[in-house]
């Protein structure tokens, strides 16, 4: 085991201090550099793309880059990820809708939306380097070197670079917003009273789903009153509000995933650091997170034989999104191990999942569901196996719509390619792993 296995997160000898220092100078140079060139979005000029980014190369250096491993290369390797994190959440504010009461980097929209190909590649690589590095680092815990400590570090790193990203793979956080608005500013129930039904409100004009009453159910909406009234009607603001407000069951789901599984440091990286968990909750702010945090809990009551109060959690979470109403059989079995109901748990959610496109279609963040559960099961099973490969493929399906910005033509034979061919190169690969 070496010096962090043994000592936990941020403990180093002087000979890796100082490789840490060269690497944080190097990031403290390139960021900021980075960060006064592309300081055009009006909301940022006072600071974020300078101050932002050298104080972040701060954190890498007194603790996010792992100098406590032994060598440059395992430091190099984490520099690539903070740097890959940093350079999406930069990249991710040329998406901003041309119809958004929002400033976006002018000079990146016409790259992302006219030069197909650049985002393209560059989307393309940022999921390779995620998931390499994520695998990486399963592998690492696997071998006993690194530790929760270590790996709450990770997190939270992660969590302060993204949580600024703009939701640029995913329109959802809009809809919450104009849902919220509707019903906490106008007074209108959200399930007959439309956003676009609201007249003179531009803000209405670029989401995409403005056409449609309340997708979500009665606890989501009434949940939303928090981001909303802090946000103070601001759009800015609310992406925000909304973000973090996520991004904070994001943390709890985290930890019960933690402390549920006897605060393992696998099941809790297996699913905090999976780039399609961090992706999907911390830059598009996805509500997922907190209906498998209010599930998750209900099975933690139940097991401290707190029923009733695992009812109502349960409750809650299918007045949400409706999902884990697929958990209500595995909540009420009886003499059986805990292993099993989690193994059940997550067998209900991959139903679940599977059968979503008879609603619509199979979502990448729909896949956090089963992801929530497979953590929790000690041994690595073909589910598990399965599961990174849908995870890679699913970030995978918008790959397409980038190139030809059209959900048409070659777009739906692509996205089904990428969606289980991973999966079941994954799944053979468990196979002849078990063989031998």
């Amino acid at each position: 085991m070496d010096v962090a296995g043994k000592h936990g997160f941020g403990v180093c000898c002087h000979g890796n201090l100082r490789g840490a220092k060269i690497i944080y100078e190097r990031a403290n140079c390139a960021s900021y550099s980075l960060g006064r060139g592309l300081k055009r979005i009006s909301f940022l000029r006072r600071g974020f793309f300078t101050v932002f980014p050298a104080s972040f190369s701060c954190f890498l250096y007194r603790g996010g880059l792992d100098y406590s491993m032994g060598d440059t290369k395992n430091m190099a390797i984490n520099f690539v990820y903070y740097f890959t994190l940093i350079t999406f959440t930069i990249l991710s504010w040329g998406f901003v809708d041309a119809n958004a009461l929002l400033s976006g980097i002018s000079s990146l929209h016409s790259i992302i939306y006219f030069k197909t190909l650049y985002p393209t590649v560059w989307y393309t690589v940022t999921i390779a380097v995620l998931f390499a590095w994520y695998f990486w680092t399963l592998q690492r815990i696997k071998r006993g070197f690194l530790t929760s400590k270590y790996v709450w570090q990770l997190i939270i790193g992660t969590v302060i670079i993204l949580v600024w990203a703009y939701p640029a793979l995913s329109n959802d956080i809009f809809n919450y917003i104009a849902t919220a608005k509707v019903t906490f500013l106008y007074r209108e129930n959200p399930y007959i009273i439309m956003p676009i039904d609201i007249p003179n409100d531009p803000s209405f004009t670029f989401l995409h789903a403005a056409n449609k009453v309340a997708l979500y159910g009665p606890v989501w909406i009434a949940m939303t009153a928090v981001p909303y009234y802090l946000s103070m009607g601001n759009l800015l603001a609310s992406i925000f509000t909304f973000k973090i407000f996520i991004t904070l069951w994001y943390i709890l789901l985290c930890y019960l995933i933690w402390n549920a599984s006897g605060k393992k440091t696998f099941a809790l990286a297996f699913f905090a650091l999976n780039p399609l968990v961090t992706l999907s909750t911390l830059v598009d702010g996805h509500n997922d997170v907190v209906m498998m945090a209010l599930a998750l809990a209900s099975f933690v009551f139940l097991k401290r034989r707190r029923p009733a109060i695992g009812i109502v959690l349960l409750a809650a979470s299918i007045l949400i999104k409706g999902a884990t109403v697929f958990l209500v059989p595995v909540f009420f079995m009886k003499n059986t191990s805990w292993q099993r109901v989690w193994y059940w748990a997550s067998l209900a959610m991959y139903a679940i999942f599977f059968l979503s496109p008879l609603r619509e279609e199979m979502y990448a963040w729909y896949f956090i569901w089963p992801l929530t559960f497979l953590a929790l099961i000690d041994k690595q099973t073909i589910l598990h196996a399965a599961s990174y490969g849908f995870s890679f493929g699913l970030m995978l399906r918008i790959v397409p719509f980038f190139y030809t910005r059209s959900w048409s033509g070659m777009t739906p034979l692509v996205k089904k390619v990428v969606t289980f061919v991973p999966p079941v190169i994954s799944t053979l690969m468990y196979g002849k792993t078990r063989i031998r």
